[in-house]
């Protein structure tokens, strides 16, 4: 009898902690679910800004040998 009074209070206390983890997995799991948001939001926002700075970078740097380009022509037509 001791061996079932036992294993019925095993059962009873599991049952017990199972509920009483339903019942605070809910805000954890929302909770998890928010700082992953954030975290995707920051990522997002991090790509973003790479590519807006990559595509400036870009354009800056061909503008100037553009213009390093037609200065060298000028200087080459005023020698001529």
């Amino acid at each position: 009898m001791r061996f079932a009074a036992g294993l019925t209070a095993t059962g009873v206390i599991g049952w017990l902690l199972l509920e009483a983890l339903k019942i605070l997995m809910i805000p954890v799991t929302a909770w998890v679910m928010g700082l992953l948001a954030v975290a995707l939001k920051i990522v997002l926002m991090a790509l973003a800004a790479g590519a807006a700075l990559g595509v400036g970078v870009f354009f800056f740097r061909r503008t100037r040998k553009a213009q390093a380009e037609g200065e060298a022509e000028s200087e080459a037509e005023a020698e001529a």
